[in-house]
This record gives C-alpha cells, sequence and structure tokens, in this order.
C-alpha cells in the first residue's frame, strides 16, 4: 500500500479518536452528558421545531442527537451545494473549450472534508446515538423497574393498541398482573382477555384513553416499564414530551421505559386537579381512522397515583362481585 494512504489512514483514525475524546471529555460528570450546547438545542427544538420540552432525562438526549444530526446535514446541504457551483463555475465550457480527461490534480480539500465527515458522524454515533440506545433499551433497568413495581417504587403498565384507541392496563393493589385468555378477548369491552368470572382480578383496565377523564395516569418521579402490544394492525405509541415512541406489534409485546419528572413540568400547563395532561398519538398509518386515534396520559403526584390507582382496583373487584351476583 502506498505509504501515503498509511499516513492518510492513520491520521483519520487518531482525528476520530481525538474528536470522540474531547466530546466525552466535555460531559457532565453527574449525568455523563454533553450538555455544552444546551441552550441552543432548547432553542432549536422550541422555536424553530416548534416541539414542546422534554419532561425525561432522556428526552433531552433525544433532542440533542436530532439538533445534532439537522446541524450536521445543513452544514453537509451548504457545503456540497457551494461545491457543487463552484465545480460548474469553474470548469464551464467557456473557460475549458477543451476537455480535460484528468480533472482535477489536488483531492486535498476534498479529502479533508469527506474525513471531517466521517469524524462527525462518528462522534454522533459513539457519544450520542448508541449510549442514547443503550438507555432507553436497557434490559436489565426494564427488569429492575418491574421488580421494584411489585414493591410500589416503579411501575410497569401494559399498553394495548387497536383500532382506533388505546387502552392500558395496571397490576392494581396486589401488585400482580392477572392470567390472559384469548378466548376471553373482546376488542369492544375485554381487550385484555381477563377471566370474567374470576372475582379475585383487581387490574384497573383503562378501556380507552380518548377522554381526558379515562387517562392513562403515571406518576411523576417514578421510573416506568410499557409493555406494548396491538390487537389488528401495526400502530406506533407516541407521547411527545416524554420522547417515547414505540411501535405496537401484533404477536410481540415491545417494552420501552421513562421517567417523568417533576423539575421539567411546566407548572404553568398544570389544571386545576394538579395534573399535567399530554396528547398520545399513533406514529403509524394504520387505517382509516389513523387521524383519529389519539389519547391522553396524565402525569400526576405520587400520592394522587396512589390514590387513584386503590380507588380503581377496589372499584374492579367490587363490580367484579356485583355482576357474578347477578348473574348467580
Amino acid at each position: 500500500m502506498n505509504k501515503k494512504y498509511i499516513g492518510l489512514i492513520f491520521g483519520a483514525i487518531m482525528g476520530v479518536a481525538v474528536a470522540v475524546y474531547l466530546v466525552n471529555s466535555k460531559k457532565d460528570e453527574g449525568t455523563n452528558t454533553f450538555t455544552a450546547f444546551d441552550p441552543t438545542v432548547e432553542y432549536t427544538m422550541t422555536e424553530l421545531f416548534k416541539s414542546p420540552p422534554p419532561i425525561t432525562e432522556h428526552g433531552k438526549n433525544v433532542d440533542r442527537v436530532l439538533v445534532f444530526v439537522h446541524v450536521l446535514m445543513g452544514v453537509l446541504f451548504v457545503g456540497w451545494s457551494l461545491y457543487f457551483l463552484y465545480c460548474i463555475f469553474i470548469f464551464r465550457e467557456s473557460n475549458h473549450p477543451k476537455a480535460d480527461y484528468h480533472g482535477a490534480r489536488s483531492k486535498f480539500w476534498t479529502t479533508l472534508a469527506e474525513y471531517g465527515v466521517i469524524a462527525a458522524e462518528v462522534v454522533l454515533i459513539v457519544c450520542f446515538a448508541i449510549p442514547l440506545w443503550a438507555e432507553v433499551m436497557n434490559d436489565e433497568e426494564l427488569a429492575k423497574i418491574k421488580a421494584n413495581a411489585k414493591n410500589g417504587s416503579g411501575l410497569e403498565i401494559h399498553i394495548l393498541a387497536k383500532q382506533f384507541d388505546w387502552s392500558a392496563r395496571y397490576a392494581g393493589n396486589d401488585n400482580k398482573f392477572s392470567q390472559q385468555g384469548i378466548r376471553f378477548a373482546d376488542k369492544s369491552n375485554n381487550p385484555f382477555g381477563l377471566d370474567p368470572d374470576d372475582t379475585s382480578i383487581d387490574d384497573v383496565v383503562v378501556l380507552s384513553a380518548k377522554d381526558r377523564k379515562g387517562a392513562i395516569v403515571v406518576p411523576a418521579d417514578t421510573a416506568v416499564a410499557l409493555k406494548i402490544t396491538s390487537m389488528d394492525v401495526i400502530h406506533s405509541f407516541k407521547v411527545l414530551p416524554l420522547r417515547v415512541c414505540k411501535d405496537a406489534i401484533p404477536g410481540l409485546q415491545l417494552p420501552i421505559h421513562f421517567e417523568a419528572k417533576t423539575k421539567y413540568l411546566d407548572p404553568n400547563e398544570e389544571n386545576k386537579d394538579g395534573e399535567h395532561v399530554f396528547l398520545i398519538t399513533c406514529a403509524q398509518l394504520c387505517g382509516d381512522g389513523h387521524g383519529s386515534m389519539n389519547g391522553y396520559l396524565k402525569v400526576v403526584s405520587k400520592t394522587k397515583f396512589q390514590e387513584w390507582i386503590k380507588t380503581k382496583s377496589d372499584a374492579t373487584q367490587q363490580a367484579r362481585r356485583k355482576n357474578l351476583a347477578a348473574v348467580k
């Protein structure tokens, strides 16, 4: 191999390594996140992209990746457009009436630009994209949240999508999810397939989150694990302020987790009941009613959530016992 190319390759590797090191060295020790350009990121997301601010820690990392990728694409667009115009001008017919089959002799600047783009992409992938993916799709963290849900310090919710609304199931007062049976499943009244004759079931079921009063409820400052699936076609569960977006696929139970932070909740958006209400949308084309497939998610205090889950769980058991007694 030509010594010139060996030097270029070695220089490129060293340049990428230095770039990665410099970015990582600027990360906060406590959060392990790169916060140097956060004011610019926040301005870009809220003022230019018109996106609501994130209420989760990982949401801020999502915003950083989005903005940095857009900046890189913007630089590439402008740079290559200028280079394209430069080539049109320099190599125009009037300037070169006779064809030159050798073309440009010096490739230093184009090579430098190519290596610069590679370095930027490696930094984005290694320093931002991979850590973010590892954080959101951390199996150990999901298992920890599910384990903590049994003692009340975490929460697991089963999300079920169906044309054209969202349903949710909580474990209830006993912190245990009841068995499901496909023979009991009813798309309208019993989408989770719970045994209608079992009076011990205290699972709390939200049949449709389209109504604000029947919204999916989560506590603030509590790690929440979602298990998402679909009853018919592919949907996608998206809550923009949480920076959560996950496909709901029939036959699969796909996990994702988040933690809504009180410090990021805007007090001006709190309703009279002390709740923060956010829109759930479907981010996957799912049929004629896709545009109306929305719902609501409420973030409430831990105390209010405990009161809500206990009240709903008690009401579920009482209703089951009453219905079974009426049948008999």
